[in-house]
């Protein structure tokens, strides 16, 4: 049954889209306390009031609520958009959430309703104007909707609309995105903050080169004043001559960083001791193994890490080769895992998201764009986890206060990844500690869907034999 047939009661009033705007299919009943906004030829999930009657009992804190949706018109294997929890920078690069999106009425009342001056893309500023008021907004994890064909996305000049709207006077800017479809957010830099760069290193690489010098020599490149530009290099080895001469812009300063002779590394024993070193709140922890692909990496970076409510922001990492590498953690192959991992750097990937900046709950420390605040709250890195699952431990720590890891496929590098130190197996008791404290959060992460696969890097919607065929 179409959305246009369903007999509509309280507490549901329909509001159908049709070109040019939304038309309300009825007057709204007086005692109508949600408004639905759906397209006008859509199907509607058997026991929608159900689903959303029971979605608004269990979240009585939430105004609006959006859900997944069905086109029936594509392959099988591709009809589903199931969608994350309400993730910001994902829905300012694309209008992830579409319809259908149920409203609280006094909500809907208070913000003025639907502005005729956004056009096409009169929901989506809904949406925006909602969490900008500060109102609750949630997924329901399920498909409420199918359409005979999905309507065409609202077109990005409306969307750059909205977004600029939403952006008044934040200093931020809006530009075109990775894809023809996609937006991005770009921060306006009216002063630079000072940013340390806080490098791990034992000189290993190619001799007379090591890869610490090979990236300090790269980041010159960088597009940032390169007097608020500072690298905190924590050195293992013993010949410090490599940092001898004065030959960057910027300033460089050594740490000592010895062992003594046979005490294992400790990679977040030793971040944990760079980083208390130092002097500036806003820092990348950096891999000495990366490379700078372009000049604009760290705007990107800084552009979320400025963000009072943001503890992290993860780059887009590629092999020497091309391939990707990183461009999200996700809770796939029974572990959190890289996203694409080893794939074709141009393969499309499900709804462009290695291409898009969104909201993770993990991403990788080789790159990770942070503040000292932040990292002093959560008391840095748990050094039990010596080598591995410190950075993703951090990061859903993180989480747990609040705060928001974003990944920005504009700050592009190129890792060797493990080139520093090579394989070392992960000790047993290391495993345990991490699932122990973490396996709830995984088999329910918000950055994720249930509906997704876990059993490839790739994922993809898990279709079943459902009510819309």
């Amino acid at each position: 049954m179409t959305f246009a047939a369903v007999a509509w009661e309280a507490p549901f009033a329909v509001a159908l889209l049709r070109p040019g705007g939304w038309i309300l299919a009825d007057p709204a009943p007086t005692n109508a306390e949600w408004v639905v906004f759906v397209q006008a030829d859509a199907r509607a999930a058997p026991g929608f009031a159900r689903l959303l009657q029971a979605a608004i009992h269990a979240r009585p804190d939430v105004d609006l609520f959006y859900g997944d949706d069905a086109d029936l018109g594509a392959p099988p294997g591709s009809r589903l958009r199931l969608k994350p929890e309400f993730n910001l920078p994902l829905l300012l690069a694309n209008d992830y959430v579409g319809a259908p999106v149920v409203v609280r009425a006094s909500a809907l009342a208070r913000l003025g309703g639907i502005d005729p001056a956004m056009g096409e893309a009169g929901l989506y500023d809904l949406v925006l104007r909602v969490h900008g008021a500060g109102l609750g907004v949630a997924r329901v994890p399920q498909v409420l909707a199918a359409y005979p064909q999905r309507p065409s996305g609202v077109p990005p000049a409306d969307r750059r609309r909205a977004v600029e709207a939403w952006i008044g006077s934040r200093p931020f800017e809006v530009a075109p995105g990775l894809t023809p479809e996609s937006l991005q957010l770009r921060r306006r830099f009216d002063t630079f903050p000072a940013v340390t760069l806080v490098v791990p290193t034992r000189q290993s690489g190619p001799a007379g080169a090591p890869y610490v010098s090979q990236l300090l020599d790269g980041l010159a490149a960088t597009d940032w004043p390169m007097e608020r530009l500072q690298v905190l290099v924590g050195d293992d080895s013993d010949a410090a001559a490599v940092f001898a001469p004065a030959r960057w812009p910027f300033a460089v300063r050594r740490v000592a960083t010895p062992r003594p002779a046979g005490e294992p590394f400790n990679y977040a024993a030793k971040m944990n001791r760079l980083w208390r070193a130092s002097e500036t709140e806003h820092l990348v922890l950096m891999n000495d193994d990366v490379a700078v692909c372009g000049p604009g990496w760290l705007k990107a970076l800084m552009t979320f890490a400025m963000d009072l409510d943001v503890g992290g922001v993860g780059a887009r990492l590629v092999f020497p080769d091309g391939r990707l590498q990183h461009a999200g953690v996700a809770p796939v192959l029974s572990a959190p895992a890289h996203l694409w991992h080893a794939q074709s750097a141009d393969r499309p990937t499900y709804q462009d998201w290695a291409l898009l900046h969104r909201d993770w709950s993990m991403v990788t420390g080789a790159v990770f764009a942070t503040r000292r605040s932040a990292l002093e709250a959560a008391n840095g890195f748990d050094e039990r986890f010596s080598l591995e699952f410190n950075d993703i431990d951090l990061c859903l720590r993180l989480r747990l206060m609040g705060l928001r890891i974003v990944c920005t496929p504009f700050a592009e590098l190129a890792h060797r990844e493990r080139a520093s130190r090579g394989e070392t197996e992960v000790a047993g008791d290391q495993i345990a500690l991490f699932f122990n404290r973490w396996r709830e959060y995984l088999a329910d992460d918000p950055a994720w869907h249930p509906g997704l696969s876990r059993d490839r890097l790739d994922p993809a919607p898990v279709e079943a034999p459902d009510w819309y065929g």
